[in-house]
């Protein structure tokens, strides 16, 4: 637990002396809110739509930022010293909890700006902050691990992106039906099923992870 929150201090310390990962996905999300306002200006769209809008922009946000907390160790030089201070299970672990916590900011502030721009309504909303807290969880143990898969090789940044496509697209399917429920559309039980799956992929990432990492991550 020790290493574990190092790893995590040392990711926090250093988003606020560049605030890379979070201005990008904050302006991102600013600037997809933005969009779908004018789209939707003088009608009201659809739950499943807003559903949609709402999944597919924070997955772009965590394809855009999430890996960067892996990938640039490589391209600092600092992935080697890394290895050597620390296990790769906790170096794991301590920033894929960095990329959840980056992440659920970015998922809620997306969450308030489209009730108050896009007019988003919300019917359920334990469900709704249920699902968007499983969503993050999901995409952030997704990304994280195909970050962390990438790592060393030539074009880690495209391997990444190629990587995550087939683990997030169930999760995009599971989100779009839990946030549907939550405005109305669908049923209660249909949306919490969505949500547990979420919740099982992000626990099976998180657990596989480290075991992965330390697979790949040779120490000799």
């Amino acid at each position: 637990m020790a290493e574990i929150w190092t790893v995590f201090r040392k990711e926090w310390r250093g988003e606020m002396r560049s605030r890379h990962g979070i201005f990008t996905a904050g302006l991102f999300s600013l600037l997809a809110v933005v969009a779908i306002a004018f789209a939707s200006y003088g009608q009201k769209p659809s739950g499943t739509i807003l559903a949609g809008m709402l999944c597919i922009t924070l997955l772009f946000a965590s394809v855009m930022a999430l890996p960067r907390t892996f990938l640039v160790e490589d391209e600092q030089g600092t992935f080697d010293l890394l290895r050597l201070i620390s296990e790769p299970q906790p170096v794991f672990v301590g920033k894929t909890l960095y990329n959840l916590t980056q992440m659920l900011v970015t998922g809620f502030v997306l969450a308030i700006l489209l009730i108050g721009f896009a007019g988003l309504q919300v019917t359920v909303v334990w469900l709704y902050i249920l699902a968007l807290v499983a969503e993050c969880m999901a995409l952030a143990g997704a990304v994280s691990l195909c970050g962390a898969l990438a790592i060393g090789a030539a074009n880690r940044w495209i391997l990444a992106a190629v990587l995550s496509v087939p683990l997030l697209l169930p999760q995009v399917a599971m989100g779009v039906g839990a946030f549907r429920a939550a405005l109305g559309e669908g049923t209660i039980a249909g949306g919490t099923q969505n949500v547990l799956g979420l919740l099982g992929f992000g626990v099976a990432a998180l657990a596989l992870g480290p075991v992965l990492a330390a697979s790949v991550w040779k120490t000799e």
